[in-house]
């Protein structure tokens, strides 16, 4: 499969997905930012409450998640699955097992921008990216195909 993400001029690689939950009936559109520094995937405290999620019937993560700035308790939301689009326009359902979801974030005196869902190591080992870039953005391509490369000077 491959899938094609935009990069944004910001140069954030945001990835449309649906996200379904059968457990709490999520079954949304949303979009995720391809975070390969990040080691686990999370869904932010703004999209767990438009999907009404009852944060009281989830499992608390053992410490505080801090991302972008912004630090608040974690849960676990299991047994997910993401649909993703293939460049021919086929759905492909990814596993999801587990999936941290932050909680209201702990009160701070600094202004902190918002934060995106991640797509993390967790999800994003199963596959390789491919990057085309330009100044304004680009591609990347996410396959679970197999790729060779090599670098101009045979070793990478």
């Amino acid at each position: 499969m491959r899938v094609i993400c935009k990069r944004d001029r910001y140069r954030y690689i945001r990835l449309p997905l649906r996200f379904i939950n059968r457990d709490f009936n999520i079954d949304h559109n949303t979009n995720f930012c391809v975070d390969t520094g990040a080691p686990y995937s999370l869904v932010t405290y703004e999209q767990a409450v438009e999907w009404k999620l009852p944060l009281d019937q989830l499992k608390s993560t053992p410490s505080t998640h801090r991302v972008g700035g912004v630090e608040g308790p974690g849960y676990y939301l299991e047994k997910s699955v993401m649909l993703l689009r293939d460049f021919h326009g086929k759905l492909l359902p990814i596993d999801v097992p587990r999936i941290i979801v932050l909680g209201p974030p702990i009160v701070s005196k600094q202004r902190v921008l918002p934060v995106p869902a991640l797509l993390g190591d967790d999800i994003l080992r199963q596959f390789t990216l491919i990057v085309e870039s330009d100044r304004h953005g680009g591609d990347v391509i996410i396959t679970d195909e197999v790729v060779t490369y090599s670098s101009p000077q045979g070793n990478c």
